[in-house]
């Protein structure tokens, strides 16, 4: 009696193709969200444009990152943020939007905007006040982030991942 080749094993590939566009699309998100971000904080709230790029560092900082300008605050937030969550969310994306072959822009936009709302309470409601709270005693990102605006940063982020089918067609000609 033969076994044929187990399903996992035939669909390797296209999963970790559709990972690997989804980690791509949420660098592009993750960009897009900080340039949102960016413009509200210099439009809306009066502060720098890498302001809330250094209060993303400040989970490396903690106060020190906002007084003033603090490259390294910068710097860490950037890194932080696009090898953190923007690689995580985006590849959650690919892995959802290969599985269940989303091919409109309606299906992806409708799936990232989930991906954003989820990134924003899981991210935002229940890992950062942990953490912000142990590593310097209180929640930064809360204090300094309006949650509208955070909100908002969070479904820019999910709708900008609708790059997802270029990414894989890009993807597809390099490999």
């Amino acid at each position: 009696m033969s076994r044929a080749a187990p399903a996992s094993l035939d669909s390797t590939p296209s999963i970790n193709r559709d990972v690997l566009a989804g980690a791509l699309a949420g660098q592009i998100a993750g960009l897009v969200m900080a340039v949102a971000v960016m413009a509200v904080f210099t439009v809306f709230l009066g502060k720098s444009p890498l302001y809330p790029v250094q209060v993303i560092g400040s989970f490396v900082f903690g106060d020190a990152a906002l007084a003033g300008f603090h490259l390294g605050a910068l710097l860490a937030g950037l890194v932080l943020h696009q090898l953190g969550p923007s690689l995580f969310w985006g590849g959650v994306f690919g892995a959802i939007a290969g599985r269940l072959e989303l091919r409109s822009r309606l299906a992806l936009a409708v799936t990232g905007l989930a991906i954003g709302a989820v990134s924003q309470l899981l991210d935002v409601h229940v890992v950062l006040p942990i953490v912000m709270k142990a590593l310097h005693g209180h929640d930064l990102w809360a204090e300094q982030v309006p949650v509208v605006w955070s909100w908002i940063a969070h479904l820019v982020f999910g709708l900008a991942l609708v790059t997802f089918p270029w990414c894989t067609r890009w993807l597809d000609e390099r490999l």
